[in-house]
Order: C-alpha cells, then structure tokens, then sequence
C-alpha cells in the first residue's frame, strides 16, 4: 500500500525542514515503502486547508512567538546553524540547510513549539501522514519516524 507523505515548512528550507524531508525520503527508500511525497511551504493552499479542517493555521515560530508573546534567542539559532554539528547520526548523508541542524535548534525553539497548539498553529516542520498531522513544531527522532511511515 502506498503512503502519502507530506512534509511542510518554509521555503528556502530551513535546517529543521530540510532534515525531516531529507530523513522521511531516506527512510522511505531504505524500508522500501512506497511513498506518494509532497513538499509543501506552510503558505501553500494545501497546508493551509489541512490545517484548517482541523481547526488552526499553518506558521513558523516565528508566528508562534509573535502570537503567544514570547520571545526567542534568534542570535543564539543564528550562532548554531554557523557552527556544524557533529550529529545527526545520519549527517553523512545529508546535503544542504540539513546539515547545520543540531538537537540545540529544538531546544532553541522548544517554547514556541509547546505553545503553537495553544495559539492555533501548526508550526513548522509539519508532517503529514496519510492526510493526519503525525508531529509539528521539531524534528522528531528517527525511531518516531520509522513507526509513522510503517
């Protein structure tokens, strides 16, 4: 049977976006699931009406930080994705914005993406399995990942 696969965020990617697509299309290939995969922008009409059936919007921390007042250390993520990882554990294989992702990203936007829900947003990164929203807001981890997609 075949998935449909849809990962949402910004465009041009950021690290976080960049590294769930490249990470779902990866594991796609290596568990030899058929996948139907689409890459979205949050503004894209698609997102946006998936996100309405369920009752929010589409938006990136940045939205969620503007709508739940808080405020965000943009210099400190700026500072990470200068400085290269040394993970994921799968870094080797990964190409462009992916590679400057690091777990301090999430911990970084963590606050926006405890409060998206509260605001209304699904916050990117989004994905989207079989038309339901599986996790928004971070990168999940890969074990996550597997399961959703078997």
């Amino acid at each position: 049977m075949k998935k449909t696969v849809w990962v949402i965020g910004v465009n041009p990617p950021c690290p976080r976006c960049d590294l769930l697509r490249q990470r779902v299309q990866n594991l796609g290939r290596e568990l030899g699931i058929a996948m139907d995969f689409r890459k979205l922008t949050y503004s894209d009409q698609d997102a946006r009406g998936l996100a309405a059936s369920i009752g929010k919007t589409t938006g990136t921390a940045k939205d969620v930080e503007r709508l739940a007042g808080i405020r965000i250390d943009w210099d400190r993520l700026s500072d990470l994705g200068a400085t290269p990882p040394t993970y994921p554990d799968d870094r080797e294989v990964l190409e462009g914005p992916a590679r400057q992702w690091s777990p301090e990203f999430d911990a970084v936007l963590r606050p926006c993406q405890e409060r998206a829900d509260a605001v209304g947003v699904l916050m990117t990164p989004i994905l989207v399995v079989d038309g339901k929203v599986v996790h928004h807001g971070s990168v999940p981890s890969m074990d996550q990942l597997r399961a959703w997609l078997l």
